[in-house]
């Protein structure tokens, strides 16, 4: 039987996020650690949105620095996590540390959402993450949501599932179009 990413393979954290983002962030982390393009060349940040970085924050082998906000649909307040996202994502610009001085160039804003069913029992929704987001985001005219994407520098969505160990990468416009991703990426190694 194939494990599910959800064992911390991570240093410790100042402020480690309480809440169903953890198995989220620690499978994305997982799984594409070593991919040729989105892997991870210099490690900031996985599972703590602290002053200075994000939930996930990293150095890609693709040169851009990464900076994710990561929601899950797993609790109660699964339909208020849809909104935060924009929220967190302009407030992430605020936020200053030697990576985005010295990255400022190459920064890439995205988010981190899952790809499967709620499984906590807490969700007041059975959607899969992936349709529950998208059809939040729909609700916005396709204009609006493009022009906040330009506005952050919001340039991908970050579709991870645990279930699968996967993550499909989106250009931030082919997300709300139901477009093609453009990377997958898979592993099948237990960690």
């Amino acid at each position: 039987m194939r494990r599910l990413c959800v064992e911390s393979e991570l240093t410790p954290l100042a402020r480690e996020k309480v809440s169903h983002e953890t198995p989220l962030i620690e499978c994305f982390h997982s799984v594409i650690k070593d991919d040729a393009v989105f892997g991870v060349s210099d490690n900031i940040n996985f599972g703590s949105d602290t002053n200075d970085t994000a939930d996930v924050e990293y150095l890609a082998n693709n040169g851009e620095l990464i900076v994710l906000e990561a929601k899950s649909h797993e609790s109660k307040d699964a339909y208020n996590t849809r909104h935060k996202i924009f929220g967190q994502l302009m407030k992430e610009h605020g936020k200053q540390n030697e990576y985005r001085q010295k990255y400022a160039n190459t920064i890439a804003f995205g988010i981190l959402i899952p790809e499967d069913e709620p499984s906590s029992g807490k969700s007041n929704t059975k959607m899969k993450g992936v349709e529950f987001y998208r059809k939040g985001f729909e609700g916005i005219p396709e204009d609006l949501y493009l022009k906040f994407g330009m506005l952050v520098n919001a340039k991908y969505v970050f579709v991870c599932s645990v279930n699968n160990r996967s993550v499909k990468v989106y250009s931030w416009a082919s997300f709300y179009n139901s477009g093609r991703e453009l990377r997958n990426i898979e592993n099948t190694t237990n960690t």
